[in-house]
């Protein structure tokens, strides 16, 4: 049986030490978990026109009162007892209407 020299050994045993530790180590950055900046649909421009009509349907053509509407995304007049999709799209400008067709709320969703 070889005999080996103490030196050898322990630089042996460094070596595996060292190796064995850099597995320990990280040097990967966390991941960003900040939020992106909130879509404005249109909605905060418009919370001084409730009860002005609405008219039209879509983003190219949809008024309320006299005044168009400059939406990003798209555009969902919602009328009573109207059923509508519950799928979150932060750009879609929703116009929720009463019965005679007159602004009660403007939101996104």
């Amino acid at each position: 049986m070889p005999i080996l020299k103490t030196s050898h050994a322990l630089g042996g045993l460094a070596l595996a030490t060292s190796i064995a530790l850099a597995g320990c180590s990280s040097t990967t950055t966390p991941p960003d978990t900040s939020m992106p900046p909130p879509v404005d649909c249109g909605a905060q421009a418009l919370s001084g026109m409730t009860g002005q009509p609405v008219i039209g349907s879509t983003a190219q053509d949809v008024r309320i009162g006299s005044q168009a509407i400059n939406a990003a995304g798209t555009v969902r007049v919602i009328t009573p007892g109207m059923a509508v999709t519950q799928d979150y799209r932060p750009d879609r400008l929703n116009l929720e209407v009463d019965a005679a067709g007159n602004l009660v709320r403007a939101y996104c969703s």
